[in-house]
């Protein structure tokens, strides 16, 4: 297995939020071995996010193993047509160069939208991800991920109300998972979640080398956090 850490900071680079995705357009589901379509876009996204990121490979042992559970959260939602930006964008350079040919440049933008909507209309977008390990009454979580265009929304939230009910019907009592020590976003939603400090692992991580903080939950399963 590859060095794990979990929620990481987004790599330098400007990202567009999407504003109107709401709880009800996400659906979770098991990520299966045969489903390479997902595989490869977890292993994506562990490449934009992560600086130290799982590859398909490690994906597709993780799958192997009984005792791992990997889940995404996906939405079938069309994401927002850019048509409107995109012909503001054509009618500004047409104006300075020729504005006889506005009209072509328009045409040409429904076109090619009206082209693109249906396929984007039934294609999942992956919003988030967690990769799950148990043994008796313990779970780890070794990954979890958020799409930078989907965070602060609930993904991640939804995702371990999914490993909850998961560990209700396993007897799964306690979460652990490790984190780099200088990522305070995701230590913060740790601690929000009912994750405790245990302690820290020196020079756990390698690219780039850090410590770990040790951090673990009580899970309280509870006949109403059932699935």
């Amino acid at each position: 297995m590859e060095p794990r850490s979990n929620i990481e900071k987004p790599k330098d680079r400007k990202v567009k939020r999407q504003k109107n995705q709401k709880i009800e357009d996400m659906e979770i589901i098991e990520i299966k071995k045969d489903q390479q379509q997902y595989i490869s876009e977890i292993a994506a996204l562990e490449s934009d996010i992560f600086p130290d990121p799982w590859s398909e490979k490690s994906i597709r042992d993780t799958l192997e193993n009984p005792q791992a559970r990997i889940w995404a959260i996906i939405s079938r939602q069309a994401p927002p047509c850019s048509c409107a930006s995109t012909a503001t964008e054509h009618a500004s350079e047409t104006a300075a160069s020729c504005a006889s040919t506005a009209p072509e440049h328009a045409s040409e933008t429904a076109a090619s939208c009206a082209s693109t909507a249906p396929e984007h209309a039934g294609k999942p977008q992956l919003l988030g991800y967690v990769i799950f390990y148990y043994v008796l009454d313990e779970g780890e979580i070794a990954r979890i991920a958020t799409s930078p265009q989907h965070r602060r929304q609930g993904v991640a939230v939804r995702l371990l109300e999914k490993m909850r009910a998961f560990s209700y019907e396993q007897n799964i009592t306690r979460w652990l998972l490790d984190v780099r020590i200088s990522n305070e976003t995701a230590i913060h939603f740790y601690k929000a979640s009912g994750f405790a400090k245990d302690g820290v692992r020196k020079n756990f991580y390698a690219n780039p080398p850090e410590d770990a903080i040790l951090m673990s939950c009580e899970v309280e399963t509870s006949g109403s956090d059932r699935a």
